[in-house]
C-alpha cells in the first residue's frame, strides 16, 4: 500500500476489533513519532549553545550549587 486511499480501502475492509486495535497502535505509534521529534529540535537549538572556555569540572560545579 502506498496512498492514503489505499489504506484507507484496506481498514474498511477489517472486523471491528481489529480497526479498535489500529487505532491504539495508531494513536501510540503518533505520539512516539512526536516525542522523537520534539528531542530532536531541542538538540538542533542546543547544539552550539555552550560558553567557550566552560570546562565539564565547571558546569558540574555550577549545577551542584557547590560554593568556592
Amino acid at each position: 500500500m502506498s496512498t492514503i486511499a489505499e489504506v484507507e480501502s484496506a481498514i474498511e475492509k477489517l472486523p471491528t476489533p481489529q480497526v479498535e486495535e489500529l487505532a491504539v497502535w495508531l494513536e501510540s505509534h503518533r505520539a512516539q513519532r512526536v516525542v522523537a521529534q520534539s528531542a530532536g529540535v531541542w538538540l538542533d537549538r542546543a547544539r552550539g549553545a555552550a560558553c567557550r572556555g566552560v570546562t565539564t569540572a565547571g558546569i558540574m560545579h555550577l549545577t551542584r550549587s557547590e560554593r568556592d
